[in-house]
């Protein structure tokens, strides 16, 4: 009997910056973790949870042309590796560069997550994740025309402002059926170049952060397909609530992907596409997303690419592939035993 399995959480897009935000407000909406349409593919980028959890290790090479077409628009690039170091260990790190205008964005972190199966139906992860991020305006807004010096915030935001930041995260896989992740994004933030004030969530002049992910696997065997409806939802600084509806297919044992997204909050709405394909090691993945906004009309829509290398993959056990066929390896392997 065929099974429709729901979901609930995750990533949103926190793309409410205003063109004229080049001071420290603008720095204040950026103090949030990276968007990207193609988080579902890799959870660790948004959960330090999942760092490492289905027991591989993978590259990742992610850049994201947002607003293309529109002069001096968002354009960010993200070099990450997440890995198994050990059964129950997961390790990650990842540097995150983002420039629009001349506003800058940079993010060194630093992922760990400890798994342990909580019975032999489902898997858990906790995972915390530490991370240096700066945020400057660049030099020629001194020089800009518009600019009427003395201006203490302009000034102060070109030196830039340096942080600290911890975020906690939560996952879970249940059946292989079902995937439930939350995570916490600067639960912890300490300010490095001024007066180092720790402060905790929620505060009342502090947004709570928030991210979470639910998930579900239906496997298509016959067709050689695996569909994965999700649901994102994300509440990050000021930025209005959003959720995302997603669907991804897996087709031909994992070697194409097809993905369609639906973004909805309170003052916007965006579609965005999914393909990729998988060849051997390495992934090649493209979604190209375009909102209903006005300010649609001035630009092209947004473009991201990612490329991913499997650095190892983990031991097969002769066990059944996503699709629930048995891998041609594992099942020569299988006979051979037999044999003995």
């Amino acid at each position: 009997m065929k099974k429709f399995n729901l979901y609930i959480l995750t990533l949103l897009v926190c793309l409410s910056f205003a063109m004229n935000a080049v001071s420290q407000e603008y720095a204040k909406a950026l103090k949030a973790p990276a968007v990207y349409n193609q988080y579902y593919l890799n959870l660790f980028l948004i959960n330090p949870a999942n760092t490492g959890f289905d027991g591989q290790g993978k590259l990742l090479l992610n850049f994201r042309n947002q607003w293309a077409g529109f002069e001096s628009s968002p354009k960010v690039l993200t070099l990450a590796i997440d890995a198994s170091a050990a059964p129950n260990m997961g390790l990650g790190a990842s540097i995150y560069s983002e420039n629009f205008g001349v506003s800058n964005q940079f993010l060194a972190q630093v992922n760990y997550a400890y798994q342990f199966q909580a019975n032999k139906d489902m898997k858990m992860a906790f995972g915390l994740s530490g991370s240096y991020i700066q945020y400057n305006l660049d030099n020629e807004t001194l020089t800009d025309p518009l600019h009427q010096s003395p201006d203490p915030k302009i000034n102060g935001a070109v030196n830039g402002e340096k942080y600290f930041a911890a975020d906690f995260g939560f996952y879970t896989e249940i059946q292989n059926k079902f995937k439930i992740g939350i995570s916490i994004p600067h639960l912890v933030e300490t300010r490095l170049d001024k007066t180092n004030t720790t402060t905790t969530t929620p505060q009342p002049d502090r947004p709570v952060n928030f991210t979470g992910f639910v998930g579900a696997i239906w496997r298509m065997p016959e067709y050689r397909v695996v569909i994965e409806p999700s649901v994102g939802l994300r509440k990050i600084s000021d930025v209005p609530f959003g959720a995302d509806f997603n669907i991804l297919a897996r087709m031909m044992d994992d070697k194409l992907f097809a993905g369609f997204t639906y973004s909805y909050n309170p003052s916007w709405h965006k579609i965005a596409f999914l393909g990729g394909i998988k060849l051997d090691k390495l992934g090649i993945f493209y979604s190209y997303d375009q909102s209903y906004l006005e300010f649609q009309n001035f630009n092209n829509g947004s473009h991201e690419l990612t490329l991913t290398l499997d650095i190892f993959k983990p031991k097969a056990k002769a066990a059944t592939s996503d699709t629930g066929m048995m891998k041609k390896e594992d099942l020569g392997a299988s006979k051979m035993e037999e044999k003995k």
